[in-house]
C-alpha cells in the first residue's frame, strides 16, 4: 500500500507530452510511452488490488 501512495506523488504531468488527447485512437495510446507507464501503473494497481483482496478473504 505504501508503494501505491509512494506512485501518486511521481509528476505525472511532467511524464505526459503536450496535446489534445480528444482525437487519438487505441495506436497512439498503445505507442507513446508515457501512455505505457500510465497504463503498466493501472494494471500493477488493479493486480495488488486483487490480490490483497483474495488474500483477505483466506
Amino acid at each position: 500500500m505504501r508503494m501505491l501512495l509512494l506512485l501518486t506523488l511521481l509528476p505525472t504531468a511532467a511524464l505526459a507530452h503536450a496535446g489534445d488527447h480528444s482525437h487519438v485512437g487505441l495506436f497512439h495510446l498503445l505507442t507513446e510511452p508515457d501512455h505505457l507507464a500510465m497504463l503498466a501503473v493501472a494494471v500493477v494497481a488493479v493486480a495488488l488490488a486483487v490480490w490483497w483482496h483474495k488474500g483477505r478473504q483466506e
